[in-house]
């Protein structure tokens, strides 16, 4: 039998052995889901009461990435973990394609939505439930099979590309129209993005503020990063001039449709209009594609989203995006989401300016 020295513990490790951190403490979930509920329901009362337009369109997304955040601390087992992220993932695919098809009118244009909605919540349950299908699909997007989080994040792209592709196909046989824009738009525009991107990333929840932040990608800029984003900008209004003219020659007619719908803008010059719309996209989209997506997904696949949620183009015009969106992942990789938004924004305000001289 092993001797002890008297006062030392039976079985007390030997002092050269390295010491073993402790696990870090669960993080108190429960004032994040207050908050995220909260916001969730100001969200609703919001556009139930008509005080803004739109801002229901992200809270079915934003209820599921909190929820999973939730599973993926609280549970321990990977089934258990597995068969919820599923049930949660396929339960708010339902409902955001529902409310995502009524805010942009496509009921009224597609009566088979339900049906690809149907399909579409069958398949994603068996990709979340069945291991073998699960894993190979999760990889391919660059996310953890065993996470609650990356269902929902694969929720989010299926959901993107469906809704994308419906609306596009709805749209050919829209004419030409203008669309009316009102000065509460780019606030409820900012406000959705932002808050799908937090709450991807987990504030309040795993990450606080500062955190998320980082997580985000979002720094200060000086005034040298300023000049240098103006540049970019100019650079990518070259480059996507040229790719215009292209089409413009070689498909004359395709191009004639990618003007067809222009901006209507109600209480608001047309100059101010065109820079609130450049702000929010810039900012917005930024955020939450190169910020909470793209290091979860990579460059590519957050780009071809990009591309695919500018439904109101021809196909041409969406690959310009594409290669936009590339350009402007790679842009991230080496400075940061500030830095993106910023060429984002500067680029946009010259596409309304710039026509007009």
């Amino acid at each position: 039998m092993t001797e002890f020295e008297p006062g030392d513990p039976a079985g007390a490790p030997s002092p050269s052995a390295e010491p073993v951190a402790a696990p870090p403490p669960l993080p108190r979930l429960w004032p994040g889901v207050v908050f995220w509920l909260a916001l969730s329901g100001a969200y609703v009362s919001a556009e139930i009461l008509r005080l803004a337009d739109d801002l229901l369109l992200p809270v079915p997304l934003m209820t599921a990435l909190v929820l999973a955040r939730v599973v993926d601390v609280k549970l321990t087992s990977p089934r258990a973990r597995r068969i919820l992220a599923a049930l949660v993932a396929a339960g708010c695919f339902g409902v955001a394609a529902v409310v995502w098809s009524r805010g942009v009118g496509v009921l009224d244009v597609e009566p088979g939505l339900f049906i690809v909605v149907l399909i579409a919540v069958g398949a994603l349950t068996l990709v979340g439930l069945v291991r073998r299908v699960r894993q190979p699909v999760f990889r391919v997007l660059g996310l953890d099979p065993s996470s609650a989080v990356h269902a929902a994040t694969a929720v989010a792209v299926v959901l993107t590309l469906v809704g994308s592709v419906l609306l596009f196909t709805a749209l050919q046989e829209e004419p030409e129209s203008t669309i009316p824009f009102y000065p509460t738009e780019p606030l409820t525009s900012i406000l959705g993005d932002a808050a799908l991107a937090f709450a991807g990333v987990g504030l309040f929840l795993t990450r606080g503020p500062r955190q998320a932040l980082v997580r985000l990608g979002l720094r200060r800029l000086r005034a040298r990063h300023l000049a240098g984003a103006l540049l970019v900008a100019a650079a990518f209004h070259v480059v996507v001039g040229a790719m215009e003219f292209a089409e413009s020659r070689l498909l004359p007619t395709v191009h004639a449709l990618e003007e067809r719908f222009q901006y209507e803008f109600i209480g608001l010059p047309p100059i101010l209009g065109g820079i609130l719309v450049s702000i929010a996209a810039g900012v917005g989209e930024e955020m939450l594609f190169r910020g909470a997506l793209q290091p979860r997904v990579g460059i590519i696949l957050t780009a071809l989203l990009f591309g695919a949620v500018h439904v109101q183009y021809q196909i041409p015009g969406m690959l310009m995006i594409f290669v936009v969106g590339l350009a402007l992942g790679f842009l991230k990789q080496r400075t940061s989401t500030t830095f993106t938004a910023c060429v984002h924004v500067i680029y946009d305000i010259g596409a309304f300016v710039l026509p007009d001289f």
